[in-house]
């Protein structure tokens, strides 16, 4: 009776060690500059693109704050390494006082990032923040995502979130 009970758990326990690890540090998402129908739209970050650029928020929303933001785009998707005109930069609009963060991780170690911060609080005009200034880091060619997080200006409280992909181009 002993074995037959053994036998009957054994099967059980190794079964339920072996289920599938889940990745508790998932890599950021890959870029994909052939398809930028995502871009700027309010999305969810990965676990570790929480943790770098959501962790010092008190408070994350599951939606945005639509009201907030009028609108925000960028003039273009490529960067010219050795160019000498003023694109990629993001424009954007608001309605109340917020700061704006963009990040722009490097390829080869994701915890490394070129950023900016801005505070905005003249709703009577656009803003823009100068991504072409990325240039002077001599990025490799390739797909870069750029993340953007606008928050209240005590940054404890996310409006709205998400990215842009860019190319870099020699």
């Amino acid at each position: 009776m002993k074995r037959l009970l053994i036998a009957a758990i054994l099967p059980v326990l190794f079964f339920a060690c072996n289920k599938d690890e889940e990745d508790l540090n998932p890599p950021f998402r890959t870029p994909t500059c052939a398809d930028t129908t995502d871009d700027g739209v309010f999305e969810k970050f990965s676990k570790s693109e929480e943790a770098q650029f959501l962790s010092a928020y008190k408070y994350v929303p599951d939606t945005e704050f639509k009201q907030v933001i009028r609108y925000k785009y960028v003039n273009s998707h490529i960067l010219f390494n050795n160019g000498i005109d003023y694109s990629p930069y993001l424009v954007y609009r608001i309605n109340r006082p917020v700061k704006v963060f963009v990040y722009l991780p490097f390829y080869s170690q994701q915890q490394q990032y070129y950023s900016w911060v801005q505070t905005a609080v003249d709703s009577s005009r656009n803003d823009t923040i100068n991504l072409y200034n990325a240039r002077e880091l001599a990025l490799q060619a390739g797909c870069y995502r750029l993340y953007y997080v606008v928050a209240d200006n005590n940054s404890d409280t996310v409006y709205t979130k998400g990215h842009y992909d860019i190319e870099i181009k020699k």
